[in-house]
């Protein structure tokens, strides 16, 4: 499993994850992407599955596979 933090949220679907870490559940890029954007598609708390730009995040440590608190 991956687990990033939102650091620099930058996008409108981004924002209000601000802070928040979520799983990583795939990747998306310009085949895939309207403005042709790099970055994961990550699941949050809530449910919600949301693209985040590779430089709105930073990578957290989850080794044992739960997710960091």
């Amino acid at each position: 499993m991956h687990w990033i933090k939102v650091i620099r949220p930058q996008y409108e679907q981004s924002e209000r994850y601000a802070g928040q870490v979520g799983e990583v559940v795939g990747r998306w890029g310009p085949e895939n992407s309207a403005v042709s954007r790099e970055g994961y598609l990550v699941e949050f708390g809530d449910g919600q599955v949301v693209g985040v730009a590779e430089d709105e995040v930073e990578e957290v440590d989850a080794s044992d596979g739960r997710p960091p608190e």
